[in-house]
């Protein structure tokens, strides 16, 4: 399997010890330090996954939006100093698939990669909780109708049980879990159910994405 093509996005000194916990994980195609290299890098090298400092000048966020037009496959994940749940929202929005708060260490990255690889969202398991909550306060990540969808599956209902309800293929139900697990940042289904048990008895509608 080809090794994942890393822009990186960040400080020097940020850069040089990601090259360096990564070691032959990635093969870092580019580094920027400031969001205009970062958007010009992306177009130019098309990389498969961009770790984008959330502070690097010209704005992170601007960052992630140049790049997700420059490159729209690549994968992006924020780096950020602190966890911030208001601050994941505006990164996932932007077009991040991924929020990385904190000290980076190696085996961070490699989950990072890795996650990236399979296609994953990059969302801390300590921060969920509070992307439910802010979810149901009327973020803009879930759709009317996967609000739905995930109020059924936490109730008891299976696929056939919801497709019968909402009038609509089992298929298109799949489709919709699959869309909640990628925007949550679970694992499964069933990962998807047990991280929102903590939310309250049902799941709110919430507008559609920007």
């Amino acid at each position: 399997m080809a090794r994942v093509r890393l822009l990186i996005a960040d400080r020097a000194a940020t850069r040089l010890g990601i090259r360096m916990a990564l070691g032959d994980e990635a093969v870092v195609c580019a580094e920027a330090e400031s969001m205009g290299q970062a958007v010009r890098a992306a177009k130019r090298e098309q990389p498969d996954l961009c770790l984008v400092g959330r502070e690097i000048p010209g704005d992170g966020l601007a960052a992630v939006r140049g790049i997700c037009r420059a490159a729209p496959r690549a994968a992006v994940v924020v780096l950020a100093h602190a966890a911030d749940v208001d601050d994941l929202l505006d990164a996932i929005r932007a077009g991040a698939v991924g929020y990385v708060p904190g000290a980076l260490n190696g085996a961070r990255l490699r989950r990072v990669v890795a996650a990236v690889e399979a296609n994953e969202a990059v969302v801390p398991r300590s921060m969920i909780r509070e992307l439910l909550l802010e979810l149901r306060a009327g973020g803009s990540l879930m759709t009317a109708r996967e609000a739905q969808v995930l109020g059924m599956l936490r109730r008891g209902h299976n696929t056939a049980s919801i497709a019968m309800r909402l009038g609509i293929r089992p298929v298109t139900v799949r489709r919709h879990v699959s869309d909640l697990v990628r925007k949550l940042g679970v694992e499964d289904r069933d990962a998807l159910i047990d991280v929102t048990e903590h939310c309250g008895p049902s799941a709110p509608a919430a507008g559609h994405v920007n």
